[in-house]
């Protein structure tokens, strides 16, 4: 979710990596209404309108474990009015912190997938109407 120039991470307690928030897919569950489950249940907003914007398959190493995700990255509009606050604050999952990072700062925090610490990439996305395919190893 990007807001006045900002874009909504989080990161679990006890850990120091940002992601995005979001999750898995429930069985026989599509994307789109994943989005809006994830949302619901880890901040209780409502989506009013979502946009594919990028397609990642990523492949990492996680706790000695090798991983391969898809990942589908949504520009999302909310129901509910939202405003970016400054500092880390809590969400309705307690295992989870949140954190609204600039742009512009993105370089500067501990973000993984690492593709996301790229201030060009959100640009490029927010300014284009295409759907952007990336392949990150």
């Amino acid at each position: 979710m990007v807001l006045d120039g900002r874009i909504l991470f989080q990161r679990f307690s006890g850990r120091d990596w940002w992601f995005l928030p979001g999750g898995r897919v429930e069985m026989q569950e599509d994307s789109i209404a994943a989005v809006a489950r994830e949302l619901a249940e880890e901040y209780g907003w409502r989506i009013k309108d979502r946009k594919l914007k990028l397609v990642v398959e990523n492949f990492f190493r996680l706790d000695g474990r090798d991983f391969h995700e898809i990942g589908m990255y949504y520009l999302i509009g909310l129901e509910d009015r939202v405003r970016p606050v400054d500092g880390e604050f809590a969400g309705k999952e307690e295992n989870l912190v949140s954190k609204w990072i600039g742009i512009g700062e993105l370089a500067r925090h501990k973000i993984v997938p690492p593709f996301l610490k790229d201030a060009a990439l959100f640009e490029e996305i927010l300014s284009s109407d295409t759907v952007k395919h990336l392949i990150c190893r």
